[in-house]
C-alpha cells in the first residue's frame, strides 16, 4: 500500500498532468491521433458529468444555484482523480477536472432554464409557509 501512496518522482509521476490545459491544447491541436481518439477523451470527460449536473438541483434545492453545482462536481471529480493518483488506478489529469466541471454545468444549464421560464410563466409557484 505504501508503494502506491509514496510521491517519488519515478516513472509513475510522468503518467499525470498537473498543467491546466496541456492534455486539452494536445488533444485539439498536436496530437496526430484519428478524431474518434480525440472526441473520447474530450468529449467523453464532458459528458460523464452531465446527468451529475442534470441531476442535483432536482434533487435538492441546496444545488439551485451554479456555484454549488461548481463546487459539487468539482469535487466529484477532485475526488475521482486524487483515486487514480494514490491507487494507480488511472492517470491524474488536471484537465479532466476542468472538463468534467464544464459537463455538471452543461447539465445543469437546461434545469435552469427550465425553472426559469416557468417560474415566470407562473407555471411554477412558490410554496409559502402556512399552506
Amino acid at each position: 500500500m505504501s508503494g502506491h501512496i509514496s510521491f517519488s518522482h519515478g516513472p509513475y509521476w510522468g503518467s499525470h498532468n498537473f498543467i491546466p490545459f496541456k492534455t486539452i491544447a494536445h488533444y485539439l491541436f498536436l496530437a496526430d491521433v484519428n478524431p474518434s481518439i480525440r472526441i473520447e477523451n474530450i468529449a467523453g470527460n464532458i459528458i460523464g458529468f452531465v446527468p451529475f449536473g442534470l441531476m442535483l438541483p432536482l434533487l435538492s434545492k441546496r444545488f439551485s444555484q451554479l456555484k454549488s453545482i461548481l463546487i459539487a462536481t468539482f469535487c466529484l471529480s477532485f475526488t475521482y482523480e486524487i483515486l487514480q493518483l494514490l491507487f494507480e488506478l488511472g492517470s491524474f489529469d488536471t484537465d479532466d477536472l476542468i472538463l468534467n466541471t464544464l459537463g455538471g454545468v452543461i447539465g445543469y444549464l437546461p434545469i435552469k432554464l427550465f425553472f426559469i421560464v416557468f417560474k415566470k410563466n407562473g407555471t411554477i409557484r412558490s410554496q409559502t409557509k402556512g399552506q
